[in-house]
């Protein structure tokens, strides 16, 4: 399927509950960052990422944004520093959210003697900023990072910037042509169908002084026994199962992450666009926004050199 298909065919999608949302249906740029709006940076990392090794790096570009705005005591202050997506496939590891204290239930984190989730022969259990409650990450699955300054659009607020992700993941999920994919009251991506819900993407984001961090994992192809572990409630939802792109449709798929990445890059893009679109009389002009990838091997060790990928100069 040609991009140019790609785009007709999600510009027709309904999306799910967007009229019964409280969101905005357009998200104009600030005409004062007009670049920075229209430009989003996608970097991906190829082959296994350790999950520290992408949280450093996450929390290191968040912090030039908050220095930022910390120096110039002002929270709406915007730092020349582009919309920036990263994308990973992790080394196996579980990670909690910051709501999984308001649950006993998933709190208690089973650990063996020898420091791994019971269940498991080497995965390990790790704390983070983001929303939700536990997870797994690991390989076959493609994980993404939003790192945004919300004030460089229009009433992008943060509820809507979670709608988006979680649209955003749904619509990926469809051009793979998986069937019966839809949301629900949970957060996330489901696969819905008479027999049962099977969650097929988890939502998890973090918002400090208007600057996102996380974001969304797909199951493409990751080994499902450590999703759905008898000994943890994923996601603080007990009862529900998680399935995968190639659990849903068998041997009928061919895909990988790197090929996942520039699916999901590719409908950023075109929703971003959809959102941006004049559809009044005025005179204010259509705006095109562009994702620009970059692959790389591996996370470098001097980060710097990510930063002055992402810097507008």
């Amino acid at each position: 399927m040609s991009y140019i298909q790609i785009q007709k065919r999600l510009f027709s999608i309904k999306l799910p509950n967007l009229n019964e949302s409280s969101c905005s249906v357009r998200f104009p740029p600030n005409l004062n960052h007009l670049k920075l709006a229209t430009n989003i940076k996608h970097l991906h990392f190829k082959g296994l990422t350790n999950y520290e090794d992408a949280s450093n790096l996450q929390n290191f570009i968040i912090e030039k944004h908050l220095n930022y705005k910390i120096i110039n005591k002002n929270s709406r202050l915007i730092n020349n520093i582009y919309p920036t997506i990263l994308t990973f496939e992790f080394n196996s590891i579980y990670t909690g959210g910051k709501r999984e204290n308001q649950f006993s239930k998933a709190t208690n984190i089973p650990i063996d003697q020898n420091g791994n989730v019971l269940g498991t022969s080497n995965v390990k259990y790790i704390k983070t900023d983001r929303g939700g409650q536990v997870t797994y990450h690991g390989p076959g699955q493609l994980v993404g990072y939003f790192i945004w300054d919300l004030k460089l659009w229009e009433r992008l607020t943060s509820r809507c910037f979670v709608n988006f992700i979680e649209q955003c993941s749904l619509l990926t999920i469809k051009e793979m042509k998986v069937p019966n994919v839809s949301t629900t009251n949970n957060t996330g991506v489901w696969i819905v169908d008479n027999s049962s819900e099977r969650k097929i993407s988890s939502i998890g984001l973090n918002l400090k002084r208007n600057v996102t961090s996380h974001g969304l994992s797909i199951n493409i192809n990751p080994e499902l026994r450590y999703l759905n572990n008898p000994n943890l409630i994923m996601c603080g939802l007990e009862g529900y199962k998680q399935t995968s792109v190639y659990n849903e449709l068998g041997n009928n798929v061919s895909i990988n992450i790197e090929e996942a990445a520039n699916l999901l890059s590719k409908v950023v893009e075109t929703r971003m666009n959809n959102y941006m679109i004049n559809n009044n009389n005025s005179e204010e002009p259509n705006y095109n926004l562009k994702v620009e990838k970059k692959t790389f091997d591996s996370i470098p060790n001097d980060l710097n050199t990510i930063y002055k990928e992402l810097l507008l100069i």
